[in-house]
């Protein structure tokens, strides 16, 4: 149990310090302009209203006079050293300060103040004001006035001056501004760690499973690691993908995630599946396609189709130039018997799935996803294929899952580590719960915690494959193009009536 404990300490504060990382990186500029303002103004402040403050001070014996007549040594000592005790209480009453104001002629006093030698009858009175001249007159009317007030309370006393400072010359107080910019720079700096802690835990983003456990009931299917390897020249331009890693690790996690979504849809009935994010660049794109190659890679027959009609994605991971595809069938340029001789990509390379693209980018509105065009188009493909794979925009940001809600069985969620926000991830799953769309699952992409584990922290961030900027050609050149009149897509289009 103790264990436990020390072990959620531990988590608890990686996750503060991840937070306060998370708020520095983007707001340390802010914070050193603050802290520097801060020191800046109080520092001035201090300087322009500094106030030479002058201190007068005298040490002098208290005696009584009996205690002067006093043969006896200890009662001498004795008596002197109780009058020393008794006189500041005497000093601060409001009789002996109305003494001093008449004497003096003025309406306020600076600080008086007096302090008994501890077993002696020795006392220091302190006078410190602005003026210096006033310290010294006060100093000198306290001891000219104090033996008739304390005359009534202790009996007839006198004083014998052993020191004075005289009219203080040099101000007591040094003018530094250094000390109050210290006390700004610290305050700035305050603020700032309050101010970065409260901005990481606002845009917190998803760790490990522990954060999407905390907050939802979606399956963990896996932890993709980041994939990075030295890419040949022919793969130069595009993203990585399962058939020229060269990451053991990445494949062997892959495999898992593969294995729990084909376990997913053969035991639930399910054939058609979308894959989406939460924001933009988590790799969704990517992930998409190397599950269509590695479920074709389990002797399935699988089609992978790009939905983002707004910023297509899928021919990057092929190279493939911009070509028609799903828009132009939407757009009624293609007919339904035509698809699959004109628009679908058959696979020409062992492994690899079918591919039906998108189209140029914003030449369809992401509303005929939920016509009933579509829906035919979805009919003939599941009369080909075994599993239907759509890679979709982001869920939380457009509203094109909706229009395909109607089409689809199951969701694959893409999480990205230490990239989406905990808020936005755990609002696509509730959009997708909103249109009534299973969640087979969420997958933990470029994570650093080890091959399915979902435990543990990592730093890097890293960006998604499915937008930016363009790949060129490579790969998708295999399959060729053979669209007839079509010709140089992009240039001109001809309608097909």
């Amino acid at each position: 149990m103790k264990q436990q404990d020390q072990v959620t300490s531990a988590l608890e504060m990686n996750h503060l310090l991840q937070m306060l990382i998370r708020g520095f990186h983007r707001l340390w500029l802010y914070a050193l302009i603050l802290t520097l303002l801060l020191a800046g103004y109080m520092g001035l402040r201090s300087w322009r209203n500094y106030v030479p403050s002058y201190t007068a001070s005298a040490t002098f014996t208290v005696y009584s006079t009996s205690a002067l007549q006093s043969t006896s040594q200890t009662y001498n000592t004795a008596t002197a050293e109780q009058m020393a005790k008794t006189f500041p209480h005497i000093l601060t009453s409001g009789v002996l300060s109305q003494i001093i104001k008449e004497d003096l002629g003025v309406t306020t006093l600076p600080s008086i103040s007096a302090q008994a030698v501890d077993e002696t009858n020795f006392l220091d009175l302190n006078v410190t004001g602005p003026d210096p001249q006033l310290c010294y007159d006060v100093l000198q009317s306290v001891i000219k006035n104090y033996p008739q007030v304390s005359e009534l309370v202790v009996g007839p006393t006198v004083l014998e001056l052993v020191d004075e400072s005289g009219v203080p010359a040099e101000p007591t107080n040094v003018r530094s501004w250094t000390g109050a910019a210290k006390k700004g720079a610290l305050l700035g700096i305050a603020i700032s760690i309050a101010a970065m802690l409260a901005y990481g835990y606002v845009k917190a983003t998803v760790m490990d499973r522990t954060d999407m456990e905390s907050g939802s009931n979606a399956k963990y299917l896996g932890g993709l690691p980041q994939l990075t390897q030295k890419r040949r020249t022919s793969t130069k331009e595009r993203p990585i993908t399962l058939l020229d890693t060269d990451s053991r690790s990445y494949r062997e996690a892959f495999r898992l995630v593969t294995v729990r979504m084909e376990k997913y849809l053969r035991t639930h009935g399910k054939q058609t599946m979308l894959v989406t994010s939460a924001i933009p660049g988590e790799g969704k794109t990517t992930v998409a396609f190397n599950l269509a190659i590695s479920l074709t890679q389990h002797s399935q027959h699988v089609i992978i189709v790009d939905c983002d009609l707004r910023n297509p994605s899928v021919y990057k991971m092929t190279g493939q130039e911009v070509c028609p595809g799903l828009g132009d069938y939407l757009r009624d340029k293609v007919k339904l018997r035509d698809v699959s001789r004109r628009l679908i990509h058959k696979a020409e390379k062992e492994g690899m799935p079918d591919i039906l693209y998108a189209g140029g980018a914003g030449k369809t509105s992401p509303e005929l996803l939920g016509s009933a065009r579509f829906g035919e188009l979805m009919d003939s493909l599941r009369e080909l294929y075994d599993i239907i794979i759509l890679d979709t925009p982001p869920c939380s940001m457009l509203s094109d899952v909706s229009e395909l809600s109607e089409q689809v069985d199951c969701a694959l969620l893409v999480v990205r580590q230490n990239f989406a926000s905990k808020t936005s991830v755990l609002g696509s799953l509730l959009t997708l719960s909103e249109y009534d769309i299973p969640v087979a699952g969420y997958v933990l992409n470029a994570f650093s915690g080890g091959i399915g584990s979902g435990y543990g922290y990592g730093y890097g961030y890293g960006y998604g494959y499915g937008y930016g900027k363009s790949y060129g050609k490579g790969y998708g050149k295999s399959y060729g193009t053979r669209y007839g009149e079509y010709g140089d897509y992009g240039s001109k289009e001809k309608d097909e009536s």
